[in-house]
């Protein structure tokens, strides 16, 4: 009997996630895309709906107060605050996806 047949390797494991695990890392990370991806959209529309807010109440003669008037025409100057932070949650959204599908094609560390 020589050394080599003496030293006994361990058999290779499985290059699997356990099914509990994949299951929730899929519903934590579903959850993530779908909260970011509603930010994004609820980003986006505040960036189109604050520029558009007044012009389109004095066409159709609607009766807003002077503070929503105000603050309308303020944030309507920061329109592209509010599409930075939409494209950046839809951003976000794509790294959590490929974050995600790395970890299910790595095999897990034991």
């Amino acid at each position: 009997m020589t050394i080599s047949q003496a030293i006994r390797t361990p058999a290779p494991r499985s290059a699997r996630h356990g099914a509990a695990a994949t299951v929730a890392i899929a519903i934590v990370a579903g959850s993530a895309v779908l909260g970011l991806i509603v930010a994004a959209i609820t980003f986006g529309a505040l960036a189109v709906a604050f520029p558009i807010a007044v012009p389109v109440a004095r066409q159709f003669n609607v009766a807003v107060s002077a503070n929503d008037v105000l603050i309308a025409e303020r944030f309507a100057s920061i329109w592209w605050l509010f599409a930075g932070a939409s494209m950046m949650s839809l951003l976000a959204a794509v790294a959590v996806i490929v974050t995600t599908v790395k970890h299910f094609e790595s095999p897990p560390a034991w």
